[in-house]
């Protein structure tokens, strides 16, 4: 029998949307996965922590220690919000959070949510705005950007068992977009996500950006239905295994190893060579989508773990597919890798 707690510390590092999945059919995944549906879309980017992460870096272990203290009130704080407004994240992009809302019944309720969780947000951001540290005050300012439509949801890769989550489509363009238009303390919606729920907000639409909005406040109250519970007790000691090995396919190799020896481990300052590489000529609406993502990533993973590198992030946006990739991140286990995936001498 696994442990529940293991299976929350597991679930804490997995896709909301994946941990729900394997909550409600706990199984193995044995080949790409792919489904595509209609959602809102919010993504937030905080201005101030890349300068403080920098400054508190100067102090060593010490610095290193008050700054994950500061990141973990921060994504605590928004990470609760969201939850509360039934959004779901799905990619950690530095200080950056991408977040699905879908449409369960409609897109424009998604919206609706989606925005109303956007005002929480900003509200929640005043606690943020003076913060004293060792190394004197700091403000942060966030910046939402919300868009609507179809997105592609996917688990693709598979190398040594691991998968990767990712989530394509016209909505995450739209935030990309919106978000450049933003100013601090924004929250910017796409004339597609402004459109399907204009009805529920008040908002001022930005000159010449071709129907970007300004959202200023929720004209109609929104009301939430309870929140599900990931409550993994629920399981049978047989589903509790598949959950844990479900689990850790979306867990990098370095973090399963220190959730079993160092269970209390959190972060450290470590010298690395990081790459972004962007991809072009994916087409997500494409009948083959899924078919092309897999072959090419699955590809990418062998390659990167050949060379010890770890594969930290896949992600798309209005640039295209980008990839990043860490080299000096703590090693997979070699024992766990196959001869053919050894380090190139």
């Amino acid at each position: 029998m696994v442990l529940p707690n293991l299976l929350d510390k597991l679930a804490a590092y997995v896709p909301a949307p994946v941990a729900q999945a394997i909550y409600e059919n706990p199984r193995l995944l044995t080949e790409p996965t792919a489904q595509r549906f209609d959602t809102a879309v919010l993504f937030s980017d905080i201005s101030g922590f890349t300068h403080l992460s920098e400054l508190l870096g100067e102090s060593g272990a010490t610095g290193s220690e008050e700054l994950t203290y500061l990141i973990n009130q921060y994504f605590s704080r928004m990470i609760e919000t969201i939850q509360n407004y039934h959004g779901q994240v799905v990619k950690f992009s530095g200080d950056a959070l991408t977040v699905i809302f879908p449409a369960k019944p409609t897109l424009a309720q998604a919206v609706h949510y989606a925005g109303e969780c956007a005002l929480a947000m900003q509200t929640a951001m005043t606690d943020f705005t003076n913060i004293q540290t060792s190394r004197g005050p700091a403000s942060f300012s966030m910046k939402v950007a919300i868009g609507a439509g179809e997105i592609l949801e996917c688990s693709v890769g598979g190398a040594l068992g691991r998968w990767e989550y990712l989530v394509a489509g016209d909505p995450l363009v739209q935030v990309a977009t919106a978000e450049h238009q933003a100013q601090p303390g924004q929250i910017i919606l796409s004339p597609q996500a402004w459109h399907v729920a204009a009805s529920f907000f008040r908002g001022d639409i930005i000159p010449h950006s071709e129907g970007f909005v300004i959202l200023v406040e929720a004209t109609t109250p929104l009301d939430l239905p309870e929140l599900p519970v990931l409550d993994w007790t629920r399981l049978s000691p047989d589903e509790q295994l598949l959950a844990e090995k479900a689990l850790q396919c979306y867990v990098p190799g370095a973090v399963k190893v220190r959730l079993n020896e160092q269970s209390e481990w959190l972060a450290e300052l470590r010298r690395m060579t990081i790459v972004f590489v962007g991809i072009g000529g994916f087409d997500y609406h494409a009948a083959h989508a899924l078919e092309r993502v897999q072959k090419f990533l699955q590809a990418v993973q062998e390659m990167v773990y050949s060379f010890e590198g770890a594969l930290n992030k896949v992600a798309v946006d209005d640039k295209g597919t980008m990839l990043l990739l860490l080299f000096g991140a703590p090693l997979f286990p070699m024992k766990m890798m196959p001869p053919a995936l050894w380090p190139v001498p």
